[in-house]
């Protein structure tokens, strides 16, 4: 199943989408937003799961989908943790999100660049759940893209010590897919799946092994994971270094018929407003 939210208000307008990306259909008779969804899962995703068979087979109504419409697919989140390489989690502002196609502002192109990863939103997890529970409350798998820019100083400090830079807004795919969308790739938790990185058009595979299921339960040892909590996981290193103004970031992921699986994050690199 995949789903997105379309931009309206706080938190989004929840549609199903099709497999292809090419059409949708409103959540609202089942649900209005992704949040609610979380919140009664186990009630609410068998009746989206079958919006998603009626618009494969054209038995409910439906309309053109369009990447550039979504807001990312949960906009606010409750909770929001971020791994970088093989550092620990870190606290971040889960309501800092930045929509798949909204430009990524700097103040300074000095000390900036980009990274691109895998994100999870998880039901409950209780604390101190087993990593088998923990992976079994993955709910929806998307990817994320961090543009970050620090001052000369601070960037140095920070790649002479070995440290992770300051946590930036979130940029989430456009399309949130439920683990079984991925196949085969998500055995172990994603270890197969490379995500794609293109800095103005050139290609870069960007693998991102994941434990996921021993994180999520790591970050639940000594509290539960609310359901709608966000976990990005990121490579050891960025990616991209020394960003440029008007430089473009593409971020996709293709099954293995070449078809895109959660639709694609593009942003322009632009100065502070």
């Amino acid at each position: 199943m995949k789903l997105a939210s379309l931009a309206h208000g706080r938190d989004g307008r929840l549609v199903v989408v099709s497999k292809d990306l090419t059409r949708a259909t409103d959540a609202f008779p089942v649900v209005a937003t992704l949040q609610a969804a979380l919140d009664d899962w186990e009630r609410l995703a068998p009746r989206l799961a079958d919006l998603a068979e009626g618009l494969e087979h054209g038995s409910v109504p439906s309309f053109r989908f369009h990447e550039h419409d979504c807001a990312a697919p949960l906009p606010r989140a409750y909770r929001r943790l971020v791994r970088e390489g093989e550092g620990a989690l870190t606290e971040a502002a889960g309501d800092l999100s930045v929509g798949p196609r909204q430009p990524a502002r700097l103040g300074a192109e000095e000390g900036s660049d980009s990274s691109a990863g895998i994100a999870v939103i998880t039901g409950e997890v209780a604390m101190a759940a087993s990593a088998g529970e923990a992976f079994g409350a993955i709910r929806l798998v998307m990817l994320t893209c961090h543009v970050k820019q620090m001052n000369q100083d601070a960037s140095r400090s920070a790649q002479a010590a070995g440290t992770t830079r300051s946590v930036a807004p979130m940029t989430l795919s456009p399309v949130a897919v439920t683990p079984d969308e991925l196949g085969a790739a998500w055995v172990d938790g994603g270890k197969a799946l490379a995500v794609n990185l293109q800095r103005n058009g050139a290609l870069t595979p960007v693998p991102v092994p994941m434990a996921i299921g021993g994180l999520l339960a790591g970050a639940a040892g000594s509290r539960p994971l609310s359901a709608g909590t966000v976990v990005e996981v990121f490579p050891a290193s960025p990616t991209t270094t020394t960003l440029r103004f008007g430089d473009t970031i593409r971020v996709a992921m293709k099954d293995a018929d070449g078809h895109s699986i959660f639709g694609a994050i593009e942003q322009e690199i632009l100065p502070e407003a």
